[in-house]
């Protein structure tokens, strides 16, 4: 009975510590995060036809990454751009192993981000965070919900290793210093 009562008590601690993600802002970003990849210029110019897009999530917030997964799909099941959207989700030792072409970072530890983000710039992977706090510890881009949507980009990341992406974005865009 107490391995019960005390099982009981280890997972509902387990779901309090999770991070609460908001289904209506996952649907957002999948839909304009990969528009923003194919923005990209070496993305962009990839003879490469298919688009990797990993999501980077700790075991806790497996359903999260399903769910980023299935909007991607949902959204563009066929071709965009002349290329073919391929979505994984994925623990960051799986992503290192395999090179995406664009990586959707989900909550990790601040140490953690950090190591995420210098792998995914030192090789010129678009990364994405849920949470624009996370572009403090180096990922490229996230996106700004208030009375507009609007993309944040990282420029320190972005001049430090050359991405360039397409002058309209650059426009719309707000920077993070």
């Amino acid at each position: 009975m107490i391995k019960r009562v005390l099982a009981l008590l280890f997972l509902i601690l387990l779901q309090l510590s999770a991070k609460q993600y908001d289904s209506n802002i996952i649907d957002i970003e999948a839909k304009l995060f990969v528009k923003i990849a194919l923005l990209e210029s070496s993305i962009q110019k990839s003879d490469n036809t298919l688009l990797r897009i990993y999501i980077v999530a700790k075991q806790i917030d497996n359903s999260a990454a399903m769910q980023f997964k299935n909007a991607i799909q949902a959204d563009y099941p066929d071709m965009l751009l002349n290329k073919k959207i391929v979505v994984k989700a994925v623990h960051f030792q799986d992503a290192v192993k395999q090179k995406p072409d664009a990586i959707i970072v989900l909550e990790h530890t601040e140490q953690k981000l950090r190591e995420i983000a210098k792998w995914a710039n030192e090789n010129k992977i678009v990364s994405f965070a849920y949470d624009p706090a996370y572009l403090e510890y180096g990922v490229l881009v996230s996106l700004y919900f208030g009375k507009t949507t609007q993309p944040y980009l990282n420029k320190k990341i972005i001049q430090e290793y050359g991405f360039v992406f397409d002058p309209y974005l650059i426009q719309l865009s707000k920077f993070k210093e």
